[in-house]
């Protein structure tokens, strides 16, 4: 009979690794989006200050 309780934690374990995984890989690509951006934006301002 197969113990359902321990692969209910694995499962919710794994879940929260992934979950957490998937936060920060994406938090990261936002910021760097963010910061290209404001390098993007601050060039932009530097040419139209000339």
């Amino acid at each position: 009979m197969v113990d359902w309780n321990n692969e209910l934690i694995f499962l919710l374990i794994f879940d929260v690794l992934a979950l957490s995984f998937a936060v920060w890989w994406l938090s990261r690509r936002v910021k760097s989006k963010i910061i290209e951006v404001n390098e993007r934006q601050s060039k932009r301002w530097k040419r139209e200050e000339e």
